[in-house]
């Protein structure tokens, strides 16, 4: 399971409706002071970990990082609302919403120099794991490796190839499972035993012909179309989250306009084997 950095957007569009006072019910206390410094604390209603309060197992990780799973309180109040049987998920989401309809029409902006700074402390985490993933990793030749540092294009990028990966790894045991009568037949033919038996066998009753023929003929290429249409629903809801707050995002506006293109056509024309 990953634990999610919130968005810069989403961090942005907290503090907008904010009033820069902690959310908690009657409490006044400033989320960033006078200097710019944030002395609030990012909360999760439910919790991002499973040893977390609230803690959800059937949300997503995108979920966990979402506007509506998260509220600004000042520490006291964070840590406070920990008690679950007093502050379970329902009373979180009344105050986050009651405090929010307060600061509809607030002024309040976070400095972006400010902001950047908090998402910068938010990111030590992926500092962590990346140092978990190498330098502290029990054996790092043997790492999977963690991508910390990409956007969306590398992230998207990388789960591509490795379907590519996947599918050329089936293509190469599809071709030496088609190798296995031949291989067999001149193996024990090396060996001065009689294949007449085999290679007069019909095809609809040899355990060489059929051996996994609905795996590799049906299975692996429906398998590999399904995952490839969730990759591009995954990347599209991705981006028009992304394209609310970055609307002047040129390369993301490609990008969504390329996949809304790709998962058209596939909606349209894919076809299952069968």
């Amino acid at each position: 399971m990953a634990r999610l950095t919130p968005k810069l957007e989403t961090i942005r569009a907290l503090f907008a409706r904010s009033g820069n006072q902690c959310a908690f019910p009657g409490c006044v206390h400033s989320l960033v002071n006078d200097k710019q410094k944030f002395i609030g604390q990012v909360c999760h209603i439910e919790a991002a970990m499973p040893d977390g309060e609230r803690f959800n197992p059937q949300q997503t990780d995108e979920d966990r990082r979402s506007y509506k799973n998260l509220l600004i309180l000042c520490y006291q109040h964070h840590i406070e609302t920990d008690e679950v049987e007093e502050f379970p998920v329902e009373l979180m989401i009344n105050i986050k919403q009651e405090h929010e309809a307060n600061f509809l029409k607030s002024d309040f902006k976070i400095d972006e120099a400010a902001l950047h700074k908090l998402m910068r402390d938010v990111e030590t985490y992926w500092d962590k794991i990346e140092v978990l993933n190498t330098v502290e990793h029990t054996m790092e030749d043997l790492a999977f490796r963690v991508t910390t540092k990409g956007g969306y294009i590398q992230l998207f990028d990388d789960a591509r190839e490795t379907v590519v990966r996947i599918e050329e790894l089936l293509e190469r045991l599809s071709k030496s499972n088609d190798k296995l009568q031949d291989e067999f037949i001149n193996f024990i033919e090396a060996h001065g035993v009689d294949s007449t038996i085999f290679k007069e066998l019909p095809y609809s009753i040899s355990p060489f012909n059929i051996r996994n023929w609905e795996d590799f003929s049906l299975s692996r290429p429906n398998c590999l179309i399904q995952i490839r249409i969730d990759l591009l629903t995954v990347e599209i809801k991705y981006l028009e989250e992304f394209l609310k707050t970055n609307s002047q995002d040129q390369q993301a506006i490609e990008y969504l306009d390329n996949a809304k293109k790709q998962l058209a056509d596939m909606a349209q024309n894919a076809v299952m084997y069968d």
